[in-house]
């Protein structure tokens, strides 16, 4: 979807969803296949920020407002989320569903110092996520699964849907992959609230080294929580770290308090990196620039995430 949001476009947005304000500028956000995201500059109030839903993505299928639900339901909890200022529907102004939200006017972790305060408050906030009571919250909506093997399962056919609609399902790496995987599918227990990007770029700092907000919720679900920490994992290896993932720093102390298996957590660390050489087949194929990681870099982690599992 390409989409030129012009000052005039951006304020009949705003006033469609009742946020109002004229705009004077709309700056894009993401370079990526997510959500399309602008924040938008008004002449009498604080900037916006303005989610338009993609049809085709790394993500597919989209569901904006499933997002912006699932902030309404944080906003009364103790996780720092944009404010859901309004939405629109498919018959919206810009041809498609979008969302406004609060402008959080913070550093995420990959512009501000890493600290070990920050670090520590990072792993804080995660596990604040994954021990919230969703029920409390209301959202019970997101369908959790039941312990066992369901929340690996739903995953792995969500992202294999989405390599056979970009027709690299064939891929060797990938096929090979996802073939092992269903023969080592953890037990989880209940389900638990899952960020589901961990990335720390979604993850805001404060002054004083606090998480003053999470942001980016697509992914959002009720299913494992050694899911976000073995995304966190695959992420940092495709960066050059090479330990298994139990040794990894940010997700060590949090996989030691589970008490978990170290299988789990190796499992769900090669289930993100299917997910991630998926990505990386679709964004080469449509994303408005280059992957960050090569393929080169997927070849590499994955090996290692295969021996970690076999050993």
């Amino acid at each position: 979807m390409e989409i030129e949001l012009t000052p005039a476009l951006a304020t009949e947005a705003l006033q469609s969803c009742g946020v109002g304000g004229q705009a004077v500028w709309a700056e894009r956000l993401d370079g990526g296949v997510s959500n399309l995201t602008w924040q938008i500059g008004r002449d009498d109030d604080l900037p916006v920020v303005l989610r338009l839903e993609r049809k085709v993505g790394i993500f597919q299928p989209y569901d904006v407002r499933r997002e912006a639900r699932v902030m309404r339901c944080l906003e009364a909890s103790p996780i720092p989320v944009p404010e859901v200022l309004g939405e629109q529907g498919a018959d919206s102004p810009l041809g498609a569903p979008y969302v406004v939200l609060s402008w959080m006017p913070y550093p995420h972790m990959g512009m501000a110092p890493m600290t070990p305060a920050v670090t520590h408050n990072y792993r804080t906030m995660v596990q604040a996520i994954h021990s919230l009571d969703w029920r409390q919250y209301g959202l019970e909506f997101l369908d959790p699964p039941p312990a066992g093997h369901e929340s690996a399962l739903r995953d792995l056919d969500a992202v294999r849907a989405r390599a056979v609609a970009f027709n690299c399902h064939h891929v060797h790496l990938i096929a090979e992959i996802g073939a092992i995987l269903n023969q080592h599918l953890p037990d989880s227990p209940e389900a638990r609230l899952c960020h589901g990007d961990i990335n720390v770029f979604n993850y805001l700092v404060g002054e004083d080294g606090s998480i003053a907000g999470v942001v980016d919720w697509e992914q959002a679900n009720l299913g494992d929580p050694l899911s976000d920490w073995g995304l966190i994992t695959a992420l940092a290896s495709l960066k050059g770290l090479n330990a298994p993932p139990e040794d990894h720093p940010l997700a060590a102390p949090a996989f030691e308090r589970s008490g978990r298996d170290a299988h789990d957590l190796r499992y769900w660390m090669l289930h993100q990196m299917y997910k991630l050489a998926v990505i990386h087949r679709i964004w080469s194929e449509i994303g408005d620039a280059p992957p960050w990681y090569s393929w080169a870099d997927v070849e590499r982690v994955s090996e290692s995430a295969l021996m970690y599992l076999g050993e």
